[in-house]
């Protein structure tokens, strides 16, 4: 298990870089933006092959996890009135009310990411609900250039409005506020690179498409 977790400590950074490199040369080709249809739930997969400890406890807080998160986004896609008016485009994959499924992966590997890094943050519950839902929100700020130029999303008016922020801090403190309280603490020796690479992924992309 040793070698597959250095193997894969080396792979995540790279697949990262191609992603990055390909995405900037591809950039007037929508058609390739669809892998990310693809790398979400397989990135998701390995992410959970490493993950310890596998009771059911852990396993019922995810389903949760996803569950809210796809039932907030059809919500917010069909009413505006939780995020602001926005559609999806193609390159998230086939879905369910106008929600594509890998929302509710989505949600659930950022909540456990965000999570990871914070467990052993000595401070209350609330505390660190608070500064989770903070990054997640930021993470957003960062995310929305980027996924709007991939077709993930597009936006009724030109920019999120102010709402969606306010919208993914109190869900995102709902959802934290949950799994502190009731998830296990997480073990897994490929969730740190993860997160540094994913969160590196979309500032670069951003960055990128603020030159081009």
């Amino acid at each position: 298990m040793e070698q597959f977790t250095k193997f894969f400590k080396v792979l995540i950074p790279i697949a990262y870089l191609i992603g990055v490199a390909g995405i900037s040369i591809k950039i007037d080709n929508p058609q390739y933006f669809r892998v990310t249809a693809y790398f979400v739930p397989l990135s998701f997969l390995m992410l959970m092959l490493f993950h310890k400890p596998t009771n059911r406890r852990f396993w019922l807080i995810m389903a949760l996890i996803g569950i809210m998160g796809f039932s907030i986004e059809a919500i917010g896609t069909n009413t505006g009135l939780i995020f602001g008016c926005y559609t999806y485009g193609g390159s998230l994959g086939p879905g369910l009310f106008g929600t594509p499924f890998n929302m509710a992966i989505n949600w659930m590997m950022l909540v456990y990411l965000v999570a990871f890094v914070l467990q052993h943050w000595n401070t209350s519950v609330t505390l660190k609900s608070v500064a989770s839902a903070s990054i997640l929100t930021v993470f957003d700020w960062i995310l929305e250039p980027v996924a709007i130029r991939l077709d993930m999303w597009r936006w009724d008016m030109v920019t999120p409005p102010l709402h969606n922020y306010i919208g993914w801090f109190l869900f995102s403190l709902l959802v934290f506020s949950i799994f502190y309280r009731f998830a296990p603490k997480l073990q897994n020796p490929l969730a740190f690179i993860f997160a540094v690479m994913h969160g590196l992924f979309f500032i670069a992309l951003n960055l990128i498409f603020r030159l081009i």
